[in-house]
């Protein structure tokens, strides 16, 4: 088995601690090493470093070089520009396709973290199995909350037993839901987040693009010839200027009847924003999550994350963050961490590109 880490994000919902310069997937914000070594680390020993492809863009290529220096550095696939998961997925399965064309690939975000690590690696077998026999699987997180962040898969009929796992045909994928939706979901039993963990053999996801995504497939076929040749890189600047925007989740896996789930308990999170870190982070005895130096008074319920070397002293305060990064300082509620997103494209608008 093969992976494919998707490290090409911004993660604009953990600024200011995440820039454009060096987005959440490069940071060690929720363990001593960054959230993509952890999702290397995480695979050893099912996949060896050097069956582990990376797509990212060109402003983070030699950053990701350096953090995972056993990985090849021709596994280093550098895009243009995004346009979403279908077209860099893609981009991933022609590089692949020259080595193995039929190998099991499994599609990882670089931003996510997985608690349970042995857990997960038991799924990606069971997966592996049942992706042999030209299905396109899923990993479905079993709810804890009814999310209205989260898309959600609606298991079908039971295909059978794989390494100690259930897998089920897909009935249905669903975009984020209302709050009534989620709940009903959530009593059901029968729902799953989506956490965008995909398993599929590369020939099988090149056929599924070339039925649903033809465009794309036909660009792809454009690049193919150039590929390892002095003119990849000028050939794919050319082509790839006009890919149209596209996930995989929409292009394929809501269009293809080969779509199977496997539910699983893993400890997944996107980490999100700052108050799913804070969720995920241990509290003090005033229920506060503090990372660097804090003291407070009459203050519970926050996130206080900063420098270590710097003090943060708060009064009073009640379900707030509070970031820290040196040069820019957010301060919220903790309900209105989604914000953060407009708040940074505020940041676009009024030019302050210092602080992105």
């Amino acid at each position: 088995m093969k992976a494919v880490i998707l490290a090409g994000g911004s993660g604009t919902r953990l600024w200011p601690r995440s820039r454009l310069s060096r987005p959440k997937q490069l940071l060690d914000i929720v363990a001593k090493n960054t959230m993509l070594q952890e999702t290397i680390n995480r695979i050893q020993p099912l996949i060896s470093q050097r069956d582990i492809f990376v797509v990212t863009n060109s402003a983070y290529a030699d950053i990701a070089a350096v953090q995972l220096p056993a990985v090849p550095r021709g596994n280093i696939i550098v895009e243009p520009e995004g346009h979403g998961t279908a077209p860099c997925i893609g981009l991933a399965a022609l590089y692949i396709k020259r080595i193995d064309f039929d190998d099991v690939v499994a599609v990882l975000s670089a931003d996510h973290l997985i608690a349970k690590a042995a857990a997960f690696r038991q799924a990606l077998v069971a997966a592996e199995e049942v992706a042999r026999q030209g299905y396109l699987v899923v990993l479905g997180m079993r709810p804890s909350s009814p999310q209205t962040g989260y898309g959600y898969i609606g298991r079908g009929d039971l295909l059978g037993s794989y390494n100690g796992h259930q897998v089920f045909k897909v009935a249905q994928f669903s975009e984020k839901p209302d709050r009534e939706t989620a709940e009903r979901y959530l009593r059901s039993g029968s729902y799953f987040w989506n956490g965008g963990i995909f398993i599929w053999r590369n020939d099988v996801i090149l056929e599924e693009i070339a039925k649903h995504l033809p465009d794309l497939h036909r660009q792809l076929l454009g690049l193919e010839p150039s590929l390892g040749t002095e003119k990849w890189e000028p050939t794919l600047k050319r082509i790839w200027k006009g890919v149209a925007d596209e996930t995989i989740d929409f292009g394929v896996m809501e269009r293809t009847d080969r779509a199977a789930v496997i539910p699983v308990d893993v400890g997944w999170s996107d980490v999100g924003d700052w108050a799913t870190l804070a969720d995920l982070l241990p509290a003090d005895r005033e229920n506060n999550v503090v990372v660097g130096h804090h003291v407070g008074y009459d203050t519970t319920g926050c996130l206080v994350y900063g420098p270590p070397q710097r003090l943060i002293a708060t009064i009073g305060l009640r379900d707030t963050i509070i970031v820290d990064a040196g040069d820019a300082i957010l301060i919220c509620p903790r309900e209105r961490a989604q914000d953060v997103k407009i708040l940074v494209n505020k940041l676009k608008q009024e030019k302050k590109l210092r602080y992105l």
